[in-house]
């Protein structure tokens, strides 16, 4: 499921994604599809893919403030205005955990920071759950080496997305489940140890 495209980066590993409205595309997305912690790729070339994490959304509406009369109605602008674009939109910010390589048609995914960027105007897909599993399983069990990088760039939301990455990941890593718990008591005391 494609669900928007790359805008703009605030860094290497940090994109700004324009979401498809309702005319833009046959099957638009839906709100859950982009959804916070929503994981996604997004294709670099035929081999390579960056694979990223919803971590907020902002919504722009450059006609808020400008009340004044119309005109037409919202409904009868594809009439009387056929030229008229709405310029409102949904933007997310994702933050890339690691990137998937396909070799012989299977993806070996690596979590370190990807080298390659993504280039403006760059398609972002949503990322079926089997393949989050798969992002997530290493050859000794259960991988979260992307953690640490996002806890170093702290943004208020944060200690719920790391949680709900755990949540996601509890169930299909029953064995886990100790450290799984543990990652999440320091997660929820580091959040409230920087609030105080």
């Amino acid at each position: 499921m494609e669900i928007g495209r790359v805008v703009a980066s605030r860094d290497h590993s940090d994109y700004v994604v324009q979401v498809y409205g309702p005319a833009e595309i046959a099957h638009p997305p839906t709100a859950s599809d982009h959804a916070f912690g929503q994981f996604v790729e997004i294709p670099i070339d035929e081999t390579e893919s960056l694979i990223g994490i919803i971590y907020t959304t902002e919504l722009v509406n450059p006609e808020f403030g400008t009340m004044g009369p119309r005109l037409s109605t919202p409904g009868e602008l594809p009439v009387f205005s056929p030229d008229y674009l709405a310029e409102t939109a949904t933007l997310v910010g994702v933050a890339i955990v690691g990137s998937a390589t396909r070799l012989d048609g299977q993806p070996i995914y690596d979590q370190a920071t990807p080298r390659l960027a993504a280039s403006v105007d760059a398609e972002v897909h949503a990322l079926p759950d089997d393949r989050v599993i798969a992002f997530h399983r290493g050859e000794r069990g259960l991988r979260l080496s992307y953690f640490p990088r996002l806890l170093a760039r702290p943004f208020p939301s944060l200690p719920d997305l790391l949680c709900g990455v755990i949540d996601r990941l509890a169930a299909s890593f029953p064995e886990e489940h100790r450290r799984l718990e543990v990652a999440r008591q320091n997660i929820r005391w580091r959040a409230a140890v920087q609030t105080r």
